[in-house]
């Protein structure tokens, strides 16, 4: 099925195009807990404090509705998958605007 086909079926909502690419490094806007991904870790426990820096090592998509998921890694291999509203570029950089150049 083509890409246009897909596009007219109802209900079908293209793939938003990720704001960060890999290797980009960035900072926690919140602290990240344990929501039962990491079972080494009790559930709730703090994986990653607010401003703790990491880096993007995989760009991936949620399968409900098909945003980004960051793989961020921080200091100690520690890898939790983040939403774009939980990270930031730790240069300060602003944030760009999905589809926009």
């Amino acid at each position: 099925m083509s890409d246009v086909e897909a596009a007219a079926k109802p209900g079908f909502i293209p793939p938003r195009e990720p704001l960060y690419d890999w290797g980009l490094r960035v900072t926690v806007q919140d602290d990240l807990f344990n929501d039962g991904s990491h079972p080494q870790v009790p559930d709730g426990a703090l994986l990653a404090p607010k401003g703790t820096p990491g880096t993007i090592v995989r760009v991936g998509r949620t399968e409900e509705g098909s945003l980004p998921v960051y793989l961020v890694e921080f200091p100690g291999g520690t890898v939790v998958g983040c939403l774009e509203e939980e990270i930031v570029p730790a240069d300060g950089s602003r944030r760009g605007v999905p589809g926009v150049m």
